[in-house]
């Protein structure tokens, strides 16, 4: 079976609900206030069998101009379109707005109905049609056929019908393979049962039991129950309208405009980049209305001298939750005239123009190639992308094409794959070089220390610490990059500092081999070992940190120098139960100055363990002892 959504679109009073009633005999005129007045307020919807293998929701929309945003809640998920002029008063106003609407929104498909044909005569009809080909001269509905009909007296309604379903088959199939997503249009409460939400679903489907994501709020919620067109039903798929019993989140926290969809499916924020498509163009920092999915969303627009003039940044007063590739229009705030089509790229930082690759992933949506959009996707993430993250920033886009896309690329080599994701190639070979650059820049700068730090080098670099890793580890496994602890070195460089560190340990030994239980100086070590004031302080924490000299205290002493009254006290608790600091003395021959930093670089090691005033074997000494 194949669900779409059929919309409505015209000026106010030509006849919209009437002709919805005449086709599929519902009463979508459902609020009291409709009734009195005559004219849609809010959406209304109905089903409309096709066909044994096509079945339509219809959504009746406003067409007041006061009622606009009502009608732009309905646009989003529209699949075909019925554009309605009445005979008797032709284009008008909302005729030409709502025709403007659509082509910015991205629908691609529609019929013409002429109503109201039993209120004029066979001429004036002429005439009336004659207009409507000059206004669509140029749109997306140019060559879309044309159909007369009466919704009051019920001529032209069967061939409307039969207009409908060749349209209809000519659709598009929305994917229920996709990742489930649903605009928020409606919201109310059933006693018993709790928060239900209606929508149009754009992709995938949804079961009972089902767990989906509520944003911008990032709630979890669970599928309760589902409807479709009051039909109680097990499940719901791409295309058809719904009802969704929900439990989680409490009904007054729910609005129109909230989005339901898979856990993994698009980003939430209230700042975004986006491409438009200009009808009139503003100034920068200009007062809008983002109308998207089913919300209206209050904020300015930015331009940027050094970028072109179709991308823009929204900086909203709310988070929007949404997709690269998601369709909506922007009007200014007051009055209320449309601006432009808007796409959404991806959210974006307030301050700093929007990046190049986000004007590569812009012209990218306007296109089918999903190998352009994996590489500008990529190209744009400026880290790796894992399957369900590139299936969460796809919006629309059907899984299978892009999975085959990105096994293409990886085939081809332009992509390679990371621990934690895909990147490009050229990504890749990018980060190479800079890492090797900036180890290059610093062995130069510093040429004694045996290499920099991960941390030091991931902030040089601007990357994510997930990211970092997975390089380092490629780097590593490549040869060229060496791990020393927690620094990294050019695998040369590591290998020559390697060396130079050898020989002055050794160096350093023989000198320190011969002045037993003393307090090394840094000054003193210098002049022994002959090197300049430059590399004095690099050599120091180079024996520091190989552990040739051990700080206690305030001293340093050499590591052998300790090892040896290590060897001394082991031999003191094998005829004694305690040690005390003045035995401590006597038994090396020194005075308190050495004695206290001792055996309290003892006990932190646990060769001694304090007792009062005195020590006894430590844990340690007890292992090497036995």
């Amino acid at each position: 079976m194949k669900y779409l959504i059929i919309g409505t679109a015209g000026h106010v009073d030509h006849g919209k609900s009437a002709l919805i009633k005449a086709l599929t005999g519902t009463e979508t005129d459902r609020l009291k206030e409709e009734k009195e007045r005559g004219i849609s307020i809010d959406l209304g919807f109905a089903l409309l069998p096709l066909a044994e293998d096509i079945m339509a929701g219809i959504v009746d929309v406003p067409g007041h101009e006061r009622f606009l945003k009502n009608m732009l809640a309905g646009t989003g998920g529209m699949d075909l379109v019925m554009l309605v002029i009445a005979a008797d008063e032709g284009v008008m106003p909302q005729t030409r707005e709502h025709l403007a609407m659509l082509s910015l929104y991205g629908v691609k498909r529609g019929v013409i109905v002429i109503n109201k044909i039993d209120k004029v005569d066979a001429e004036w009809l002429e005439l009336v049609e004659a207009e409507v080909k000059e206004l669509l001269a140029g749109t997306f509905l140019e060559t879309a056929p044309s159909c007369r009909v009466s919704a009051f007296s019920g001529e032209g309604v069967e061939e409307l019908k039969d207009v409908l379903l060749a349209q209809a088959r000519l659709a598009g199939v929305r994917d229920s393979k996709a990742p489930f997503r649903l605009w928020i249009d409606r919201v109310f409460s059933i006693k018993g049962h709790g928060a239900v939400v209606t929508g149009s679903l754009l992709s995938g489907e949804a079961t009972v039991g089902d767990l989906l994501r509520l944003d911008p709020v990032g709630a979890q919620v669970r599928v309760r129950g589902v409807e479709w067109h009051g039909k109680k039903v097990e499940r719901v798929v791409a295309g058809q309208r719904a009802a969704i019993n929900i439990v989680g989140v409490e009904s007054e926290a729910l609005a129109r405009g909230m989005v339901l969809s898979a856990e993994h499916v698009g980003e939430v924020g209230a700042v975004w980049d986006v491409r438009l498509e200009w009808r009139e163009e503003v100034d920068s920092g200009s007062r809008i209305r983002l109308h998207i999915g089913t919300g209206e969303y209050i904020g300015r627009l930015y331009r940027f001298k050094d970028r072109p003039a179709e991308v823009g940044r929204l900086v909203l007063e709310e988070e929007v939750a949404a997709a690269p590739g998601d369709r909506g229009i922007i009007r200014q705030y007051s009055p209320q005239y449309l601006l432009a089509g808007v796409t959404m790229l991806r959210p974006g930082a307030r301050r700093t123009p929007p990046k190049e690759s986000r004007v590569r992933l812009g012209e990218a949506l306007t296109g089918k190639d999903e190998k352009e959009f994996l590489s500008a996707l990529l190209a744009d993430a400026d880290e790796p992308l894992n399957k369900t993250e590139v299936l969460s920033l796809a919006g629309y886009r059907a899984p299978k094409p892009l999975l085959d896309a990105l096994a293409a690329l990886l085939e081809a080599e332009e992509i390679t794959s990371l621990e934690s994701g895909y990147v490009r190639a050229a990504w890749l070979n990018e980060k190479e070089e800079k890492l090797k650059a900036a180890l290059e820049v610093f062995h130069a700068e510093e040429p004694e220390r045996s290499g920099i730090s991960k941390e030091a080098l991931r902030q040089r670099l601007h990357l994510a610490e997930k990211t970092f890793e997975c390089l380092v580890r490629r780097f590593v496994a490549a040869g060229w990059l060496k791990a020393l602890g927690g620094d990294l070195a050019l695998t040369e460089h590591a290998e020559r500092h390697a060396r130079w560190e050898r020989e002055l340990i050794a160096k350093a030994q023989e000198i320190l081999e011969k002045i037993g239980l003393e307090d090394v100086q840094e000054d003193w070590l210098q002049k022994q070992l002959n090197i300049p004031e430059e590399r004095r302080k690099v050599v120091w924490a180079t024996l520091v940190r190989q552990g040739v000299l051990i700080r206690m205290g305030g001293i340093h002493v050499y590591s052998k120098t300790i090892q040896n009254i290590v060897t001394v006290i082991q031999e003191h608790f094998q005829r004694h139960a305690t040690l005390s600091v003045s035995e401590l003395r006597d038994l090396i021959n020194t005075s308190r100055k050495y004695a206290m930093p001792i055996l309290e670089y003892l006990d932190m090691n646990k060769y001694t363990k304090r007792e009062g005033d005195t020590r006894t074997c430590g844990a340690k000494l007890k292992d090497l002892s036995e």
